[in-house]
């Protein structure tokens, strides 16, 4: 045993002096070798590398020299100093070099998975705040005028004065919001699903006007008499001596819309340079409403001043004397009644257009990139069918304050018996949207940006386009004429159509991953 195992010792030394170039000395097998006397280094170790043992003599060899690696690269290019393998130029060399035998070598293309720069997303979302202006709502004849106490707010007199209606009102600015949520189904990202919609707030514009107590100033509404079409006319409302009161105008609009789009990927740069663009084509389904009303509603409390009438008697002898007084309350008509002083009439026009856009969509859209500012570009058109409905609704309500009588009529002023009711048409409408986004990356899958956004609808029904000022004031309940059949009727045309637009700025974030 303890022979075998000098043995291998005397075995590995041999081993180790050959890979040095120097051949160690054999021991006799059977006896242990001498102690070797390795003196202590007395100075720095040598560049060319450690001190040999004492006792062995020869040329000091240097280790083997390793060179670097070369990159496998096509015949024409075997250091790998241009494009490697078909994927495009190398962005950048490897720093630091990898030594002064060779040229540096280049890193290769970024992956064209989700983690290489400008790689398309399995899915994205945004979301966008949108500051919005809108086509103005036409009511182009006056809803409510004033004017000195004579001359009844009639148009065409020298102090009347228009105070709603008459021209377009505005509902600007809207606020509104925008969310986008898509994905790609296919390993190579190039059909995916992507839906999207955006809704603006109702906004208002309301004009509401209140006399005082002594019925100044005069607030009538105007309108045209079936039996003279160009004779000017009006409804009191409070005038000094006859009432006082208060009439609202208010008119309001609201939009929203949601699409489902299939997208398809037609063409995308390779990713990992710095700019990448990337264009897709998207085809679906939309939905869109519209909705908008236009109200008038005024409130009339009587102020008119009571008759006091004498009593009288026949005397002694004859004689005829003043035995008291009677006082009768100012009174007028509203719906065939009596109202007396201080009697409440109220009175209601409302008209409301409810616009359904159901149709297909195409789309394109494009986006280019340059380092960490996007551009996008999105133009969409819808083709369908337009339901309109429209909505008229008006009414008289009446309260006699001195008995506790109480009651309606059917039919305000502008609506009536001749046009209150439900109603629906439908169009072939088109509706076109355009998009433009700038952007800056805040990280790898997260940007923000701004935007300009602009929709047209080219057919839709509008509230003010269905008033009607020319009215059978025998029809309508707070009219002295109320009741009256010899007077002409009116016929109605309804739908006119109109063009409707939406357009401003909007900014948000989006997220890709």
């Amino acid at each position: 045993m303890r022979r075998g195992i000098l043995g291998s010792i005397a075995a590995v030394a041999a081993g180790a002096g050959a890979a040095w170039g120097q051949q160690m000395p054999a021991a006799p097998i059977g006896d242990p070798p001498p102690p070797a006397a390795i003196a202590p280094s007395q100075g720095v170790v040598p560049v060319n590398g450690p001190l040999l043992p004492p006792g062995l003599t020869g040329p000091i060899q240097q280790p083997p020299a390793i060179m670097p690696p070369l990159a496998i690269g096509p015949a024409s290019d075997p250091q790998g100093l241009g494009p490697v393998g078909g994927f495009g130029p190398p962005p950048a060399p490897l720093y630091p070099n990898p030594g002064p035998y060779g040229a540096p070598l280049f890193q290769p293309g970024p992956s064209s998975d989700s983690s290489g720069y400008g790689a398309a997303p399995h899915w994205w979302t945004s979301l966008d705040y949108m500051l919005l202006f809108s086509r103005s709502q036409p009511a182009r004849y006056p809803l409510l005028t004033t004017s000195s106490p004579t001359a009844d707010g009639v148009i065409g007199q020298p102090s009347t004065i228009i105070l709603a209606g008459g021209k377009d009102y505005s509902y600007n600015p809207f606020n509104g919001a925008r969310l986008t949520i898509g994905f790609f189904g296919d390993a190579d990202r190039r059909f995916g699903f992507e839906g999207s919609g955006f809704v603006t707030e109702k906004r208002s514009d309301i004009i509401d006007i209140t006399s005082s107590p002594t019925g100044i100033p005069t607030l009538a509404r105007p309108f045209l008499d079936s039996t003279s079409p160009t004779t000017q006319t009006s409804l009191v409302i409070t005038n000094p001596g006859f009432a006082n009161g208060r009439v609202v105008v208010d008119t309001n609009s609201q939009l929203y819309t949601a699409e489902a789009n299939g997208v398809l990927n037609l063409y995308r740069s390779e990713p990992g340079g710095k700019s990448v663009c990337s264009i897709d084509i998207l085809a679906g389904y939309r939905y869109l409403q519209l909705h908008e009303d236009l109200s008038v509603e005024s409130s009339t409390t009587l102020n008119l001043a009571s008759t006091t009438t004498p009593i009288f008697a026949i005397g002694t002898g004859g004689v005829i004397t003043q035995v008291g007084t009677t006082t009768t309350q100012g009174s007028t008509t509203a719906a065939g009644l009596t109202v007396k002083t201080p009697g409440i009439i109220a009175v209601l026009d409302d008209f409301q257009t409810t616009n359904r856009f159901n149709g297909g969509q195409v789309a394109v859209r494009g986006e280019y990139r340059y380092g960490m500012f996007t551009f996008n570009a999105t133009a969409k058109v819808g083709i369908g069918d337009m339901h309109e409905e429209l909505d008229i609704r008006g009414g008289t309500a009446i309260l006699n304050i001195t008995n506790g009588q109480m009651g309606t009529a059917y039919g305000g002023l502008l609506a009536n018996s001749s046009n209150i009711g439900h109603y629906t048409h439908d169009e072939f409408s088109v509706i076109p949207e355009l998009n433009l986004n700038v952007g800056i990356a805040v990280t790898k899958s997260l940007s923000a940006f701004i935007g300009y956004n602009y929709l047209y609808i080219n057919k839709v029904a509008r509230p003010g386009n269905e008033i009607n000022p020319v009215v059978n004031s025998g029809v309508v309940p707070f009219s002295s004429n109320y009741g009256a059949t010899n007077r002409p009727g009116v016929t109605q045309n309804l739908f006119m159509q109109d063009s409707y637009w939406l357009m401003g700025l909007n900014f948000g974030m989006v997220l890709k991953y």
